[in-house]
């Protein structure tokens, strides 16, 4: 008996200090609301050129390094600097307790999220651009339609690989968006030749430090006149980047005791073609309906696409295998290889549309397939149930 494809299990290792981030999340390609921050008159002078040159010595190191090394150090003048020390003492007073809640969430992200960037190339600070975005909230979606764990806007999406349809929006897919980030990062990095201005660019949008580039006719991020069309948040956005990197990669040191991290995520996978139901593949794998969603939350349906291009879904650790093997003892040796069957049995209450929607068919077709003529069943009635959804292919 030939399995369905299957690959490894996913177990991302846990970073050192993961991180969480601050409340109402930027969004990328789309205006900006004030930030959150108080400003007041005796708010810290903006960061100067000096301040913006080390800074982007210390992410150009930090991408030069090996991948066991690509991390950022900060020089000690810009760990010092008024608006970073300013920023690191909300986050560690006025933002604390919901800042202590997001570096608990940031387990579950984060690991996964650095390896990611480290296979790309990128340090993994980086990473908290997400963190300030989204929260690591992977279905939020904001009232300009930016979702995901890295608040994509669907054409931008789009244009680096994610799939959006009525079946699937891979902007909640936690690893395919990251991917996705990671090389439109590299693309604004390439287009403004500063690291600085393509995060700055990411959370504020290209669009929006174009024009207020133009419109001041600055050469840099920090020469942009008071007139430009850009906000506080943004402005603000390298410095507030930097103090939350010190504090997420150092917790203890910044008052953060005991932060009792989300475990990352771990799954296996397996690939299945054409529309499976959720609940089908939840009761062969021994799991529930809702561990499903909440490890395949691009899903935006109850069942897999349908269509000749296979889908791998996400299972619990483990379930893989005992999902192949259940699946393939369920299996007649009469049926064609490829249309794995199992059998259902009737119970109180199930109609044959229930039990069609259930396996993601339609009523005539399991009306067909066991030879009935009529709608009506008995309970303990045992139906054929033809899996069309799941692939099986050669190891």
């Amino acid at each position: 008996m030939v399995l369905p494809a299957l690959k490894p299990a996913i177990a991302f290792p846990r970073a050192e200090a993961p991180a969480g981030m601050i409340a109402n999340p930027s969004r990328i390609d789309s205006p900006k609301k004030p930030s959150p921050t108080p400003q007041t008159a005796s708010s810290p002078a903006e960061p100067d050129h000096r301040f913006l040159d080390l800074l982007e010595k210390d992410l150009d190191k930090a991408v030069e390094q090996p991948p066991e090394r690509r991390r950022i150090q900060f020089s000690k003048e810009i760990v010092e600097h008024p608006k970073v020390r300013h920023f690191i003492k909300y986050y560690s007073t006025s933002m604390k307790s919901h800042f202590k809640e997001l570096l608990t969430r940031s387990g579950k992200y984060m690991p996964m999220i650095a390896k990611v960037l480290n296979e790309e190339g990128l340090p993994q600070e980086l990473g908290y651009l997400a963190l300030i975005e989204s929260e690591f909230v992977v279905n939020t979606t904001s009232p300009n339609g930016a979702a995901g764990l890295w608040q994509f806007i669907a054409p931008t999406a789009k244009k680096y690989g994610l799939r959006i349809d009525q079946w699937v929006d891979e902007r909640r897919d936690p690893v395919k968006s990251t991917r996705a980030a990671a090389a439109y990062l590299k693309h604004l990095h390439d287009y403004y030749g500063r690291w600085f201005l393509a995060t700055a660019a990411y959370n504020a949008g290209p669009g929006s430090i174009d024009k207020a580039l133009r419109q001041s006719n600055a050469k840099d991020f920090w020469s942009i006149k008071a007139k430009a069309p850009l906000s506080d948040e943004t402005r603000d956005f390298v410095p507030k980047f930097i103090a939350i990197s010190l504090i997420a990669t150092n917790p203890h040191h910044y008052g953060f005791h005991e932060v009792r991290y989300v475990p990352p995520m771990d799954y296996e996978e397996v690939e299945v073609r054409g529309s499976m139901n959720l609940g089908t593949l939840a009761e062969l794998a021994e799991t529930s309906l809702p561990e499903i969603r909440k490890l395949n939350p691009a899903l935006l349906r109850n069942t897999t696409p349908p269509g000749k291009r296979g889908y791998w879904i996400k299972l619990p650790t483990d379930k893989a295998a005992l999902f192949l093997a259940k699946v393939n003892e369920e299996v007649p040796e009469a049926e064609p290889e490829n249309h794995p069957v199992v059998t259902h049995e009737v119970k109180r209450g199930e109609t044959l549309f229930s039990i069609a929607r259930f396996y993601g068919l339609t009523v005539r077709a399991l009306m067909n397939f066991n030879g009935l003529t009529t709608p009506q069943l008995r309970i303990g009635q045992k139906l054929k149930i033809l899996l069309e959804g799941l692939r099986r292919t050669l190891p």
